[in-house]
């Protein structure tokens, strides 16, 4: 199952050859929910889409495969309210490849202070997907995201909330995603988290680390590496990507 170091490097480089020019609407740095599992509070600045995509691969024991696409639309509705649609991504894994499927929700703040902030994230997953990710129901994710300061430049956040597929007889799943982050200079932000999916049947862990990079003022870059640390099993993962506002 191995992806020829050509496509691998296709999947991987680009999402950077991607390029708006169109003027954006908001000022200020670019709250962007990747690189990470997690989702941050802000919300996107009224009447402004954000786009943010990348592409990763991952290997394990039994080979490497890749993915592209990973776009999220989001569009500021209110100042406390945005709206966002996930595209979805093509799983690249030799010889065939699959769709991941496309969601729409929103991001709700519930409150801010000068010091923290919390917001409520809704995700409906349509079924949309293919191959592995192949589904015949709707599933909706609801996630409680929060982000403290803890001192200049050092930050905390997490995500807590759970996954309900509608209709037959599946059991709900939760997620957890704990985050530490800091700025090394003005422009450029890192991260190192945890992300664990718990379920009826075997629970998925990750270590992760990344950093951002603000090359523009409505471009971010990152990149982004990490563990899978399961007890089946152990994969390696990396990816990049990017957040344009306009």
């Amino acid at each position: 199952m191995n992806l020829s170091s050509t496509r691998l490097a296709l999947a991987l480089v680009l999402p950077f050859a991607v390029v708006w020019l169109a003027p954006s609407s908001a000022t200020g740095q670019i709250a962007a929910d990747r690189p990470g599992f997690g989702d941050g509070t802000t919300t996107v600045a009224p009447g402004t889409v954000q786009a943010e995509l990348g592409a990763a691969a991952a290997s394990d024991d039994f080979g490497t495969n890749g993915e592209l696409g990973q776009l999220l639309l989001r569009y500021g509705v209110a100042d406390v309210l945005e709206l966002r649609g996930g595209v979805g991504s093509v799983a690249l894994d030799a010889p065939g490849t699959e769709y991941t499927g496309t969601s729409v929700g929103g991001k709700l703040r519930l409150a801010q202070s000068s010091l923290s902030a919390f917001s409520l994230v809704s995700t409906w997953t349509l079924p949309t997907g293919t191959g592995a990710f192949e589904s015949d129901r709707v599933s909706q994710t609801l996630a409680l995201a929060y982000d403290g300061a803890l001192g200049e430049g050092l930050g905390i956040s997490a995500n807590a909330g759970t996954s309900v597929p509608y209709g037959g007889d599946a059991a709900p799943s939760y997620l957890f995603i704990p985050t530490l982050s800091f700025g090394v200079t003005d422009r450029v932000g890192a991260y190192v988290g945890y992300a664990g999916f718990y379920s009826t049947g075997l629970n998925t862990n990750y270590v992760e680390a990344g950093l951002s990079l603000l090359s523009s003022p409505d471009t971010q870059l990152d990149v982004n590496t990490g563990l899978q640390v399961d007890e089946d099993r152990s994969a390696f993962f990396a990816g990049l990507g990017l957040a344009h506002r306009f």
